[in-house]
């Protein structure tokens, strides 16, 4: 049987660093909150079978009101309540597709609208070579590393250097063994592919995009804005 794909959109997050009233992934860009920009964008896919998001517990009424009825999202399945972490928000959506543990699963941030079919293409036909994927593109920047903070102790080849991005993309009984093994160590990674290499897994790089932004401040939103304003454009 062929495997089939999924999507672990999250959305747990107070949004604190906005410093709004409304949390960050229900502001309105342009036309819609960001969080519905970031679902359709799976929805869009021929590839994906069902979408489920995390959402923070104090939120549900918001996204049910501002996304649930007002939009037609066919391929959505459930919303879950995140925990106290990333982490924890990420593992109680994988919950949901626990019998799903021969196909594969996208991991997404919430906050990340721009991401384009060609990237999830890309990630699903590598993602079956490796069964793990992170989506990333090229450091550009000169990058030092620093012990203190204070002082550089040596600059680092950016050639060997990629931002990471989401999606991430696993097979389902590979992120749930990576999950559960960081929690029995009380380890916490600051994305999910570091859970996958603490199991001595190889994780392959596909390339994503600049406009796959995550918005995260002020000024991602404007940034936001423009980036969808020229796609609108371009359509």
């Amino acid at each position: 049987m062929k495997a089939l794909f999924f999507a672990v959109i999250v959305a747990a997050g107070k949004g604190e660093r906005m410093n709004v009233a409304v949390p960050k992934q229900y502001l309105p860009l342009l036309d819609k909150p960001i969080i519905a920009h970031t679902i359709e964008a799976f929805e869009r896919s021929p590839l994906i079978q069902e979408i489920v998001v995390v959402i923070h517990p104090d939120h549900e009424d918001i996204f049910v009101k501002r996304v649930l009825k007002q939009f037609c999202f066919k391929k959505f399945r459930k919303y879950v309540f995140g925990g106290d972490t990333r982490q924890e928000s990420v593992y109680r959506g994988l919950e949901v597709l626990r019998e799903r543990k021969k196909d594969f699963v996208f991991i997404h941030d919430g906050v990340r609208p721009f991401v384009t079919e060609s990237i999830i293409e890309r990630c699903a036909e590598r993602v079956q070579e490796t069964e793990a994927v992170c989506c990333a593109i090229p450091c550009v920047d000169t990058v030092k590393f620093s012990e203190d903070g204070t002082t550089i102790e040596k600059t680092l080849d950016r050639k060997k250097i990629w931002r990471a991005q989401t999606p991430q993309v696993f097979r389902v009984s590979l992120i749930l063994e990576a999950m559960e093994k960081a929690f029995q160590d009380g380890f916490y990674g600051t994305d999910d592919s570091s859970l996958v290499e603490r199991l001595g897994k190889k994780v392959a790089l596909v390339l994503g995009a600049e406009n796959n932004i995550k918005i995260t401040t002020p000024f991602d939103f404007i940034r936001a804005e423009e980036i969808l304003r020229w796609e609108k454009r371009i359509c």
